[in-house]
């Protein structure tokens, strides 16, 4: 069974205008509606692969008690979300003038220190009443602590152990500062470029220097590094070993949830003991699948298949790299 841990899930409203009129009304059409949280959508895709998951996190309030009902009526997944004080999250994207997103996000629950507690308890409470075998930790969280991510890291490893499989889906400071601990660390964390270079502080221009990057010391001891290049496929380093992957051209409907979906399938394919190349092939075909659907999170078995066969993995043994 796998654990995915959402700190600030949302209510996701999507609006598609042919243009956005400023100091004006808009009138639109009923929004699509959704939850999002990238651990929820990376639980919908380890549900729809065929394990069993359970979804946890902070909710409140009104928009809390929307989330949670949506949830429940999608029948998949074993809801253990810890309730607080507040309102949890709205986010709006509005969809205008061509292929322009303007969105509007709201910070979310705060998680004061007395619920960082709290909610940590409710981790080893989850961690004893299942026989959890993998956890996923995705998503932001509003908290004044810039190290949060590191000392949940810390809390979980000090109960499952350094090998236990934990995968990490987060960014900016918090990574930052999870990556500056050499001695917990994660099993898999998957930036993309662009974020991969906000945590270095430089353009990267090239592969062979992103090779490079990925040997520096902050990223010892992560068992896999995934960078997502978007239809360029992704650079993943497992252990000593650099896979260059290539995916195939599809006829994308959504990016929203593809990387999301990536992770989930990753946890899927390491909860099924899946070999390296196998575990890539089937975490970037659920991103890809996740692609052509409107709805986060929602992959096709029969097309995932397809593009496991479709996908090309090429172990770079040697590059001439100029530092």
């Amino acid at each position: 069974m796998i654990l995915t841990i959402t700190l600030n899930p949302s209510m996701d409203y999507n609006y598609l205008v042919s243009s956005l009129n400023l100091d004006q009304v808009n009138r639109v059409e009923n929004p699509h509606t959704s939850i999002g949280g990238k651990g929820i959508n990376a639980g919908r895709v380890i549900a729809q692969s065929g394990e069993g998951v359970i979804l946890t996190g902070i909710l409140g309030g009104p928009v809390g008690k929307m989330i949670l009902d949506t949830l429940i009526a999608e029948d998949r997944y074993q809801l253990e979300f810890l309730p607080v004080e507040g309102n949890s999250r709205n986010a709006i994207t509005i969809m205008h003038d061509g292929n322009t997103h303007t969105e509007l996000v709201e910070k979310g629950l705060y998680l004061s220190k007395e619920n960082e507690q709290l909610f940590f308890q409710h981790i080893a409470n989850l961690l004893q009443k299942y026989a959890i075998d993998v956890i996923c930790i995705s998503g932001s969280v509003n908290s004044d602590d810039p190290n949060f991510h590191f000392h949940l890291l810390q809390f979980i490893r000090s109960i499952v152990g350094e090998k236990f499989p934990i995968l990490m889906d987060i960014s900016g400071e918090q990574l930052e500062n999870v990556l500056a601990q050499p001695a917990v660390r994660p099993s898999f964390i998957k930036p993309n470029t662009a974020e991969l270079e906000e945590l270095i502080g430089k353009e990267i221009r090239s592969n062979e220097e992103l090779i490079t990057i990925l040997h520096q010391p902050i990223f010892d001891a992560i068992d896999t590094i995934m960078i997502s290049q978007g239809g360029d496929g992704a650079l993943v380093k497992h252990g000593s070993q650099i896979y260059d992957v290539q995916i195939p051209k599809v006829e994308i409907v959504n990016t929203t949830g593809c990387g999301d979906s990536t992770v989930g399938g990753m946890a899927f394919a390491i909860s099924q003991g899946y070999s390296i190349e196998n575990a890539i092939k089937y975490a970037m075909a659920c991103g890809i699948s996740n692609s052509l659907f409107e709805t986060n999170g929602t992959i096709d078995k029969v097309q995932t298949a397809k593009f496991i066969g479709d996908i090309q993995i090429m172990e770079v043994k040697e590059l001439s790299i100029n530092n």
